[in-house]
């Protein structure tokens, strides 16, 4: 199998400078990236540190993959983006051994160890399953040219456009383990990979419940300026946002107060084009009942 990436994740240096908060509850400790940490196919990977020791303990990135195979006599390019997750030896995610289906869109590759997103308060401790390999996929989406066979898209993951889910994780410091959570979204597409915050427990072997420590946000307690992320280009703007803001409304405002195209919120991601629209500035307004966002965009 011919690979452009060939290594799917290539991590190299020590943690980056880190701009979090932190607050403890008992033993838990949790800690809140602000702002977040928002990772794209143009990042550099991001790596974090639970005890803050220098020593990375988890290792993430976005990266754009392509390359060449042959099913079954067939040869078939493909490309696409993944989010991933790697970690030294003797650390682990969790989630479910063997439970891939391997069968076109799914939700895991087949055969493999599939993590699991974790919902807020989901025990994390020595009676789950860790998979300890250096490289995971949190999330992937890719699409298979066949030639005259055609195209298909293959997308696998639980943290596939997930919102404010939490991965948990296992580390060791000397001989001892330790449990802990980070609160993770990724955006449709894969177009970027959001880290929220973390938290561990740092009694060796103790178990934490996701989220405790009292730093990760359930989506009811998260601003809605950062349920929504923005994407735009010179022929549409896009928006993703949090299951809990469907029902929305986008709207196009001009300078002087005019809406001039509305698009209803049925999904987590909305496209609203700027055709039949006059060259200008406008406002791209994301309307809630908890609130709007809007963002300025330019159209030609």
């Amino acid at each position: 199998m011919k690979n452009t990436n060939k290594k799917l994740l290539n991590y190299s240096g020590l943690a980056t400078t880190m701009l979090a908060s932190a607050s403890v509850n008992a033993q838990a400790v949790g800690v809140d990236l602000n702002p977040d940490v928002v990772l794209t196919p143009n990042s550099s990977p991001y790596s974090l540190d639970f005890n803050n020791d220098l020593t990375p303990d988890l290792n993430f990135a976005v990266q754009p993959i392509s390359g060449s195979q042959t099913y079954q006599g067939f040869p078939f390019t493909y490309e696409g983006v993944i989010a991933g997750v790697a970690m030294p030896v003797g650390n682990g995610v969790l989630g479910i051994a063997g439970s891939g289906t391997g069968t076109g869109t799914g939700t895991s590759a087949p055969g493999s160890f599939t993590i699991t997103a974790l919902e807020n308060g989901t025990p994390i401790s020595a009676s789950d399953a860790f998979g300890t390999s250096s490289q995971n996929a949190l999330a992937a989406d890719v699409v298979a040219d066949g030639g005259a066979l055609g195209t298909f898209p293959y997308t696998f993951g639980s943290f596939l456009e997930a919102s404010y889910k939490f991965l948990g994780a296992k580390f060791q410091v000397g001989a001892n383990t330790h449990y802990g959570w980070v609160q993770l979204s990724v955006t449709p597409g894969i177009e970027s990979m959001i880290i929220h915050g973390y938290g561990y427990n740092q009694t060796p072997d103790a178990a934490i419940n996701a989220g405790e420590g009292g730093s990760a946000a359930g989506l009811e307690n998260v601003a809605v300026e950062d349920k929504v992320t923005f994407f735009t280009t010179l022929n549409n703007a896009k928006i993703n946002v949090t299951p809990d803001l469907i029902g929305g409304e986008l709207n196009l405002v001009s300078m002087s107060g005019q809406i001039v195209k509305t698009v209803k919120i049925t999904d987590i991601e909305t496209v609203i084009t700027y055709d039949g629209i006059d060259t200008g500035i406008y406002s791209v307004n994301a309307k809630f009942e908890s609130g709007s966002v809007n963002k300025k965009v330019y159209v030609k």
